[in-house]
Parts: C-alpha cells; sequence; structure tokens
C-alpha cells in the first residue's frame, strides 16, 4: 500500500512538472505569436500609408508626401525593435528603403522619382515581412548571409559608381566645366560609401582618391581630386582628357575586384570604424575636398556606408548585446536628422558655409559613433 501510495505521488511530481513545464513552453508560445501579430499588424498598417504615399507622389502633392513620409517614419518606429529582434534580415531590407523615403520628406523639395522608387520597393519588403516566420538558425548563419547582403550593397555601390563616374568623364571630356560640376557629387557618394573596401586593394585608392598632398610627384597625380583641382580651382578641363580615361578605368577595375573579395564580419567594422574615425580627424577639417567644398557629400556617404555595415552585424548584436544594438541605432540616427539640417534645395550646402562649431559638432558626433562601432569587434572576435 505504501509503495502504490509512494507511486502515485511520483507519478503527481511528475505531472505537475510537465504540467509546469507546458504551461511556460505555451507561454513563450504565446509571446512570439504576440509578437508576430504586432509585426504583421504594424507591416499592414505602414504599407497602407505607403499606399497613400504612392498616389500622393503620382499626384505630386508635396504637402501630402511630407506628411506621409513622417507617419510612415513614426509607424515603423512603433515596431521596429519587434522587428530588428525577430527577423533581423527583413529589418534591415525595410530600413534600406524607409529612411531614405522619410529623409526626403523632410527636405524642401523632395526626390518625388526617388522615393517613389523606394515606396515601391519598402511595399514589397513589408509584403515579406507580413509573410515572414521566425526559425531557429543561429546568429552565425544569420550573420553569414548579413555578410553576403553587404557584399550585395557593396557591388551596388560599385556598379552605380561606374556608371556616375561614365557620366561625370565624359562631361570632362566634353569640356563641359558646369555639367561637370553637377556631376561630381554624384560619384563621389559612391565611392565614400565604399571607399574601406576600395582601400583594400593596394594603389586603387591612391590612384582613384588622393589628393595632391598624398603624392610624391604632382606629374603622376590621378583621380577625382586631379580633376576637381581643374574644375573649381584652374577653371579649365585642358589636358585633363587622359586623366578622365584614366579614372573611369580604375574604378571599373575596382568593381571587377569588388567581385572576387570575400568579405569578414571583424574587417567590415574595422574598415567602417576606421572611415569614421578619418572622417572625425581629417575630414572634418575641408581637405578632402578644398577645391569644390562638398565635403559634406563625402562625410554623409561614409556614415551610410558604416551603417550598411552595423546593419550586416545586428543578428550578432542581437544575440551578444541589445543595449549596444540600440545605442548604435539612436546615434545613427541621430547622425542622419543632424546631417539633414545642412541640406538646401536637396543638396549639401558648401562646407565653408559651416561654423566653427557646427564643426566641432560634427567631428564629436562622428567620433562617438566610431567609439561605439568599436564595440561590435569585440563581440565579433
Amino acid at each position: 500500500m505504501a509503495m502504490i501510495l509512494a507511486v502515485s505521488m511520483l507519478a503527481a511530481c511528475n505531472g505537475d512538472k510537465n504540467s509546469a513545464g507546458q504551461t511556460k513552453q505555451e507561454k513563450t508560445e504565446q509571446k512570439a505569436s504576440s509578437a508576430n501579430d504586432e509585426i504583421k499588424k504594424g507591416a499592414s498598417q505602414m504599407q497602407a500609408i505607403n499606399k497613400q504615399l504612392l498616389d500622393a507622389l503620382e499626384a505630386k502633392d508635396t504637402a501630402k508626401i511630407k506628411a506621409l513620409g513622417k507617419s510612415i517614419n513614426d509607424k515603423w518606429l512603433s515596431f521596429e525593435n519587434a522587428v530588428r529582434d525577430r527577423f533581423p534580415l527583413l529589418y534591415t531590407k525595410v530600413e534600406k528603403y524607409e529612411q531614405p523615403i522619410f529623409a526626403e520628406s523632410t527636405m524642401a523639395h523632395p526626390d518625388l522619382t526617388g522615393m517613389r522608387e523606394n515606396a515601391r520597393n519598402l511595399q514589397q519588403a513589408l509584403d515579406e515581412l507580413k509573410t515572414a516566420k521566425a526559425t531557429a538558425q543561429k546568429a552565425s548563419e544569420l550573420l553569414d548571409k548579413a555578410v553576403k547582403n553587404y557584399k550585395d550593397y557593396v557591388l551596388e555601390q560599385a556598379d552605380h559608381l561606374v556608371e556616375a563616374t561614365a557620366k561625370f568623364t565624359a562631361a570632362v571630356k566634353a569640356g563641359d566645366i558646369e555639367k561637370a560640376k553637377q556631376l561630381y557629387p554624384d560619384a563621389r557618394v559612391y565611392y565614400e560609401r565604399i571607399e574601406p573596401i576600395a582601400e583594400s586593394f593596394g594603389d586603387l585608392d591612391p590612384k582613384i582618391d588622393a589628393r595632391i598632398d598624398d603624392v610624391d610627384d604632382p606629374a603622376k597625380w590621378t583621380g577625382f581630386h586631379r580633376l576637381e583641382k581643374a574644375l573649381w580651382k584652374d577653371h579649365s578641363l585642358k589636358g585633363q582628357a587622359k586623366y578622365a580615361d584614366q579614372l573611369l578605368s580604375d574604378v571599373k577595375d575596382l568593381k571587377a575586384k569588388i567581385q572576387t573579395l570575400k568579405l569578414k564580419p571583424e574587417a567590415m567594422v574595422a574598415g567602417a570604424m576606421e572611415l569614421l574615425n578619418e572622417a572625425a580627424i581629417s575630414k572634418v577639417t575641408g581637405e578632402e575636398e578644398r577645391y569644390s567644398h562638398i565635403d559634406l557629400v563625402d562625410l554623409s556617404a561614409n556614415v551610410e556606408g558604416s551603417q550598411a555595415v552595423y546593419q550586416a552585424v545586428i543578428p550578432a548584436l542581437n544575440e551578444h548585446n541589445k543595449a549596444l544594438l540600440q545605442e548604435l541605432d539612436t546615434r545613427f540616427r541621430k547622425m542622419e536628422e543632424k546631417m539633414l539640417t545642412y541640406k538646401s534645395n536637396g543638396r549639401y550646402i558648401d562646407y565653408t558655409k559651416l561654423s566653427k562649431d557646427q564643426v566641432r559638432e560634427l567631428s564629436q558626433a562622428l567620433s562617438e559613433l566610431s567609439k561605439s562601432m568599436s564595440q561590435t569587434a569585440e563581440i565579433l572576435g
């Protein structure tokens, strides 16, 4: 009788454990289901606003475009953390299109064509988000995919670099100074976004991006800044055709080399950190674009390129340091907001118009961003 009682009690205890375990599992599943529902609801609501934006863009209703751009950003902010936790790769995909939409909506004269393209891509990204299912993939597997996505980003920028440089150099060869001046910043954006990658290919970066004081023999000076000097200081394109041809050849060579590049997260982060450091210490002085004074274009592109690296390592940050993840997200967002204040009619103002205090603030913000990025290297290492 005693043995039967003991067995019964043991069975009851085991039943309680199983019951408790089941309850815990149910709570976990319920929490996950709730998060998924929140994400799907947010994505659907965001799509509805984005559809209104597409209609407003078609009608060229600037006032409505500005209001809807803000509404899209507000909606995204309301559930982006849940997306980042559960679907880090889709998070970066949505951000890729949402951020430019919001940035343009704050401009006095938004780029309607660019906004329309981003809005269409955002609609597709949100479709993916609505049907996404959380998987049990390890952070390392997600990171591998994210690194591949970053390489795709670099290749995309390299494609645009070749296209923009071809237009710029064609204007140079045609002797059209004003057109070349207008096209010069467009090409610079794509190069500055991927500068750390370019610097990994030996002498290619000096050939493309060297300044006059970076070369021992001025007669061998080539690249963007050689042509920049001809345009803004010499006011003449006589004899510059050979430098235009060389520049286009070099950026094509860069694109070809990038296609064979094998990227590692640690090297990516180190490159982004060094780029932000360089921006904070030397580029912020105005020495990079000393003739054209489009330094804000370069600085903005450096931040955008570094942000692409940050987004690539989000899976690792999700697993190891969510506080740093939030810190970086906040710093990048504030940096974007700061850079927007230096735009007028959709373009960055002349760097010489910044006060010493504004330059100091920029330098400090870039330094703090670089310091935060350096902490991601510890996680990946």
